[in-house]
């Protein structure tokens, strides 16, 4: 009984696809908000700016994955789970290869949806948990009708190796090496196809369980207080890393953010309301007023500074502590 969903589910699954969660966008949130990289990437022509909101037309998508690797509130969401691609990577005590989904000649590869949802934070969170060599396999991109993609890759993965190489080993490669080009003996081809199987029956065993929640526990609040993907990857990796590789945490670190206050500050509830993520938070507490950041939860979108009246908020790249840890930022 198991056979036919399991073929339409591996069917379904091999169809890259973008999803648009207008509710999520920024400009959707605050209305005086401004925000274009997802509009700054996409070269398909699939989204448009129309009386100050995002449109998305996902007959023009390519599935290029640049705007979901772009979008700090997640607005846009891609068809791969990036923590369990991390935990599967951590794993693996062997080099891996990172390939596109679209090779049908993959042996014993990990497949991702397209390079283009590498973020630069990403691929830092990536190089940080894998044991071995890790390759990205970009044989074919030139030829794809999103080869535009790689220039975004290369990029990022050379800013991320530069920070990379003052405190770490580089093991994050643009490269395919000959050992995953060769035919896969009969062990690697059936390593890699139970792999894909088990996952794929793990994926429906989640999904039948999801079906039996209430609509209400269920269904997502596009308001809700949510870390971002990057902020997530990068919080897996940091927690990873023993205190013995404190180096590596330091290079993790670049990517998170941090805000400050200046005198202006008066702990009022605006910049806490509007923050998507919840890294912002107030409160009060014998007669004082609170103001408390926490840095693991911010996804850098600026919000708070646009939203504050004051102009009393700075944001900027970079922490120095625990990222999981709430600091007080101001007192009133």
């Amino acid at each position: 009984m198991l056979i036919q969903p399991l073929i339409e589910k591996i069917c379904t699954d091999s169809a890259v696809k973008v999803e648009f969660d207008i509710r999520r966008c920024l400009r959707s949130r605050f209305n005086k908000n401004n925000c274009v990289h997802c509009l700054q990437v996409c070269r398909s022509g699939a989204l448009e700016l129309h009386e100050k909101h995002i449109v998305f037309d996902a007959e023009k998508c390519t599935s290029c994955m640049r705007c979901t690797a772009v979008c700090p509130r997640d607005a846009f969401v891609g068809s791969i789970d990036i923590l369990s691609l991390l935990q599967d990577l951590s794993n693996r005590n062997e080099p891996v290869l990172l390939s596109c989904e679209k090779r049908t000649d993959s042996n014993d590869r990990i497949a991702i949806p397209c390079v283009g949802f590498f973020s630069e934070p990403l691929l830092a969170a990536i190089n940080s948990v894998v044991r071995r060599k890790c390759f990205i396999d970009t044989s074919r991109c030139a030829e794809c009708v999103n080869n535009h993609c790689l220039t975004a890759l290369y990029r990022n993965m050379e800013n991320a190796i530069h920070k990379i190489k003052g405190n770490g080993e580089v093991r994050l490669e643009c490269h395919v090496d000959k050992q995953f080009d060769s035919a896969a003996d009969g062990k690697n081809g059936r390593r890699s196809f139970l792999r894909m199987i088990r996952k794929t029956i793990t994926s429906m065993g989640k999904d039948t369980l999801n079906f039996q929640f209430s609509d209400s526990e269920k269904t997502e609040d596009s308001h809700s207080k949510k870390k971002g993907r990057d902020i997530s990857a990068l919080l897996y990796s940091f927690s990873a890393l023993s205190d013995r590789e404190l180096s590596e945490k330091e290079t993790l670190l670049q990517y998170f953010f941090s805000v400050s206050t200046d005198d202006h500050c008066d702990c009022c509830p605006l910049c806490t309301g509007m923050c998507p993520t919840g890294a912002l938070k107030r409160k009060k507490e014998n007669g004082m007023k609170y103001l408390t950041f926490t840095s693991g939860d911010c996804s850098g979108c600026g919000l708070c500074v646009d939203f504050c009246r004051k102009d009393a908020l700075v944001l900027k790249s970079g922490f120095s502590r625990d990222p999981g840890i709430p600091l007080q930022i101001k007192t009133c």
